[in-house]
């Protein structure tokens, strides 16, 4: 019963101990091991939170832009004026005849074909005029041919036979003068075309001095413009040309040239033919008349909003893969519109700032942002 006793005792007594180096080695923290590893996992997060700072604090700094990159395209030199509409043919249609203006067949807008009736006076007195001398052609006629056969028997004198056949003749002429005047009773078109005005209503009476129509060849369209004589050597027929206003354009071609200039402009003529056959611009219609001079193919092409004019030069910042603003020089050759072509200092492919550039040098740290679509 006592050596159960001391065994039971020995027991709980390893059993505490066991438990109380257990406890002893938790109080006592972390092993040296696991200090180092903390510490180098806490000095790299602080490494990486400098580095994102620095990163966030140079992004900062950066100034924001905007880029385009170079095009390959073909752009001109030229000559630009103002002109209008015009056509070959325009015609100003006045009667040729008094009288009471009795019916209006074609009004303004209305296409007409040569020979179209336009309007028609009263015509009564002139067809009765007309009847009239038809009627004494045909009496006088049938008389010479009855005279003519007793004279070819020598029955009358040949004084007599040729008063007969005046007198027939001049009926005759009497007869068509009369069918002429019953015709200007018909106010006709001379061209082919679109009727611009009409001056004249039904019921009025017109003379030969009113003007009733006008009348605008709309097929045969042209241009005409005043160039300064300095530039004659730069002109010649069949050069082409680009006539436009606002979105719209059509081409056309130097027709007719003048050979004398203007002593007092200083200019001579030039008459620009317009391929106008689908009507996109009206006749009196202001235009601009580009005269191409010459073309360049397949250069490079860039915006002038890229450009910056400084001394006297002409530079653009082009950003590299560091996202920095390079200043470069440029030459341009042609300029049209609010392109210009870049003869030297600009590659294809290079990113060139167009917005955001009036704060820059050259390096200067740049952010590439995209435009803000309205």
């Amino acid at each position: 019963m006592n050596m159960k006793m001391k065994r039971l005792f020995v027991l709980v007594i390893s059993v505490a101990v066991i438990l109380l180096i257990a406890l002893s080695v938790q109080c006592q923290g972390p092993s040296q091991q696991e200090k180092a590893d903390k510490k180098k996992t806490a000095a790299a997060e602080d490494k990486k939170t400098g580095k994102d700072e620095k990163a966030e604090e140079k992004d900062t700094d950066a100034v924001p832009v905007q880029v385009v990159a170079p095009t390959i395209g073909d752009i001109s030199s030229f000559l630009l004026f103002s002109s209008n509409i015009d056509s070959e043919k325009v015609v100003d249609i006045f009667p040729m005849t008094t009288g009471i203006i009795e019916k209006i067949n074609f009004d303004e807008g209305q296409h007409v074909e040569t020979g179209a009736v336009l309007a028609v006076l009263d015509e009564r007195e002139a067809s009765i005029n007309e009847r009239k001398a038809e009627i004494n052609h045909k009496k006088l006629k049938a008389e010479f041919e009855r005279q003519k056969e007793i004279f070819e028997r020598q029955m009358i004198s040949k004084e007599e036979y040729e008063r007969l056949r005046f007198n027939m003749e001049n009926a005759k002429l009497e007869w068509e003068h009369t069918k002429l005047l019953l015709s200007y009773t018909r106010i006709t078109s001379p061209i082919d075309g679109v009727v611009t005005k009409r001056y004249i209503k039904v019921g009025n009476k017109i003379n030969t001095s009113q003007m009733a129509f006008s009348v605008v060849q709309d097929k045969e369209k042209i241009a005409v413009v005043n160039i300064p004589e300095q530039e004659k050597d730069a002109v010649f027929i069949k050069q082409k040309a680009l006539i436009f206003s606002g979105a719209k354009n059509v081409t056309g071609s130097v027709k007719r040239m003048s050979p004398a200039i203007d002593p007092e402009s200083g200019t001579f003529k030039v008459t620009v033919g317009v391929n106008d056959k689908k009507g996109v611009f009206a006749v009196g219609q202001f235009v601009n008349v580009k005269i191409i001079k010459k073309v360049h193919k397949n250069v490079v092409l860039l915006t002038k909003d890229a450009l910056v004019y400084e001394g006297g030069k002409i530079f653009v910042f082009v950003v590299n893969e560091k996202n920095e603003a390079l200043k470069k020089q440029v030459k341009l050759g042609f300029e049209e519109g609010n392109q210009a072509e870049i003869v030297e200092g600009l590659a294809e492919k290079e990113r060139v700032v167009t917005a955001g550039k009036s704060s820059l040098k050259n390096k200067t740290l740049v952010k590439i942002v995209e435009p803000v679509i309205s």
